[in-house]
């Protein structure tokens, strides 16, 4: 029966790569956390697109952390915060990132968000994320 299910994998061929990661936070408050995934293997990612709405000239600032742990600091995946506000897009086009300090989300690790900083009463926060 082994032999089925491999035969049947090779005629669908590779995996490709992960669906997008699209996360949503009404009213974003300092300290919110939301897990984003655990890692089913290895990943990296690619890029993160994040927009802002509402609120008298809102920001907002975010980290990414991956841990093995949730209720431990975990390691920053931007080497600072990323900074959303009117001024660079975040409310309007968004702000796109493609650079990051460490990319890798390690097999089993969980991946998170972390609100680190908000003024202006931000209605909401929307972020994707594509993973390799």
């Amino acid at each position: 029966m082994d032999l089925f299910w491999r035969q049947l994998a090779s005629l669908l061929g590779p995996p490709g790569p992960p669906s997008p990661l699209v996360s949503t936070i009404a009213s974003p408050q300092v300290g919110e956390r939301r897990i984003l995934l655990r890692a089913p293997q290895a990943l990296t990612i690619g890029r993160l697109d994040a927009v802002l709405s509402g609120g008298s000239s809102p920001s907002l600032s975010l980290q990414l952390r991956t841990c093995l742990d949730v209720s431990a600091s975990g390691t920053a995946v931007l080497s600072t915060p990323l900074a959303i506000s009117s001024s660079n897009g975040g409310t309007s086009t968004g702000t796109e990132l493609i650079s990051f300090q460490a990319p890798a989300v390690p097999l089993d690790h969980w991946l998170w968000l972390e609100v680190t900083a908000v003024s202006g009463s931000p209605a909401g926060l929307s972020v994707m994320l594509r993973l390799q």
